[in-house]
């Protein structure tokens, strides 16, 4: 009887301790899989690209900046693939297509973007808030400036289900509060476009993204001009009516 209960026993305490390496595993390979995730959005290659990309996109005139832009794309495409399902790198490739797609004419533009929102795509299915919802901030400005069918795969509401996905993710994002003033400027939606515009000139200067940020605002302040202008011309557009007294 004693050997019975000495073995139940015995048998009860490796249970415990198989179950508690099966956690303690678990627990690590979380950890593990969670520090990849921040290297893969701090790696030094891709924060240099990023930056080199800003100064481009902010900082280099239009007609000056196409090559570069074609040579930093080539190099984020060998980036994504060295690092296979490094959702960061696909959303940044995507970033570089999306800066060129506007560079260029109408149906190479309309290749370039088909090809980012592809990079989008794969990228959400792995990490879809990866870079501070970049992935939704940059999906949804495509969706609203490329054209619908049957020429391209724009498609305005769509465009703000992504662009208010971002700012869920991160509501004092620049970019996310940026495109989305744009997206309602775009929709001659001018009150709410001129809030949002304010909000993007009010949000700070993130320190590891001032380039970009400084290159926003400026954008911001004339968008906020333009917008503000336009709501007026409706204003005064608008039909008398004859009183009735």
């Amino acid at each position: 009887m004693k050997i019975v209960v000495f073995l139940c026993s015995s048998a009860q305490r490796l249970s415990k301790i198989i179950v508690m390496k099966k956690i303690s595993f678990s627990i690590l390979m979380l950890l593990f899989y969670q520090s990849c995730v921040w290297a893969a959005e701090m790696s030094p290659v891709l924060v240099e690209l990023s930056e080199r990309w800003a100064i481009l996109k902010f900082d280099t005139a239009r007609d000056q900046r196409r090559e570069p832009l074609q040579a930093l794309a080539a190099e984020m495409e060998k980036v994504v693939n060295e690092q296979p399902g490094n959702p960061a790198a696909m959303v940044w490739h995507a970033v570089v297509l999306s800066t060129l797609a506007k560079d260029s004419s109408n149906m190479s533009g309309l290749g370039l973007a088909k090809q980012a929102k592809r990079l989008l795509e794969q990228a959400e299915l792995i990490e879809p808030t990866v870079l501070d919802g970049t992935l939704y901030t940059v999906l949804g400005s495509l969706y609203y400036q490329v054209p619908g069918y049957p020429l391209g795969f724009g498609d305005d509401e769509k465009a703000e289900q992504h662009l208010l996905k971002a700012l869920d993710v991160n509501p004092d994002n620049i970019d996310a509060n940026f495109y989305y003033a744009e997206f309602l400027l775009h929709e001659k939606r001018f009150q709410p476009a001129i809030t949002a515009f304010e909000r993007v000139l009010a949000l700070p200067i993130r320190s590891n993204n001032r380039v970009a940020d400084a290159g926003l605002k400026r954008a911001a302040e004339a968008a906020l001009s333009t917008a503000k202008k336009q709501l007026q011309l409706k204003y005064d557009n608008q039909p008398e009516f004859p009183h009735s007294f």
